[in-house]
């Protein structure tokens, strides 16, 4: 009785190397990408590119700048129109507006952020607050100069006009008045140099706030810290970094086929 020959096995080829696509998990047997040392898909890079240039791309800080911006000024109007009306109310608005501009912004950044971006969000935010907080202090400036020069001319003639004009007699008799040049030294003296004009301009949220005591001023400087901290947090990147490479074939390149 023969014996029946064994079959003789046959050699497969050995499959194409291949890779996954680390976010759809597609295999891929040609071409991959690199993002951050995974693989991707032709079919998944559009999105990473598309974050990449919103966040780096060329005019990048103008245009998040630009929708940050305009968040900024249009809370600076209702911050300004609130203060006017109410002036409590600002604290109820300085926290919702740094959290708005710091909102828009990372939209506008597709949720990819960098820290120029963070420092941009917290210098509107600051810079908001500082013309809600002056648009209303120069109104009522200019409301208390025209009362008193209103007051001043409803006087004209009275018993105080002419305290005044014998004062102004009197003064005559006096030694003689300085020149003009120490006149505006003196001046210069009394009022507050540039230098100090703008630190108190820079501080103004800060030293509006202290007009209703201590306990508002706690509350105030809170607000506008917390509010700052909203704008700094929203735009948060959390120190990611996309780095977007390729094509490669598969097979070859920084990552190994299986």
């Amino acid at each position: 009785m023969s014996s029946i020959p064994e079959p003789t096995p046959t050699t497969r080829p050995d499959a194409a190397p291949y890779l996954w696509c680390s976010d759809c998990r597609t295999p891929m047997r040609a071409h991959y990408y690199v993002v951050n040392e995974r693989p991707l898909c032709a079919k998944c890079r559009p999105s990473y590119a598309r974050r990449i240039e919103r966040t780096d791309g060329r005019g990048a800080m103008l245009r998040v700048g630009l929708q940050g911006g305009l968040v900024a000024v249009i809370g600076a109007i209702v911050l300004a129109g609130a203060i006017a009306m109410f002036s409590p109310a600002r604290i109820f608005l300085v926290v919702p507006i740094g959290y708005l501009i710091g909102k828009q912004m990372m939209k506008a950044l597709d949720g990819y952020s960098a820290r120029r971006y963070q420092y941009l969000a917290v210098s509107l935010t600051y810079l908001c607050f500082l013309v809600g907080f002056a648009v209303p202090a120069a109104l009522q400036e200019r409301e208390a100069r025209e009362r008193h020069a209103a007051n001043r001319a409803r006087m004209q003639n009275t018993m105080a006009t002419q305290t005044d004009a014998l004062r102004d007699e009197l003064g005559e008799l006096a030694p003689p008045a300085p020149s003009t040049a120490d006149a505006e030294a003196a001046a210069a003296k009394l009022g507050p140099g540039p230098g100090l004009a703008l630190v108190m301009f820079l501080l103004l949220p800060f030293i509006a706030s202290l007009e209703f005591g201590l306990a508002f001023s706690a509350v105030g400087f809170a607000a506008i810290g917390y509010a700052l901290y909203q704008a700094w947090t929203r735009t948060d990147g959390q120190g990611m970094h996309l780095e977007l490479r390729g094509p490669f074939r598969v097979g070859q390149g920084p990552i190994p086929a299986h």
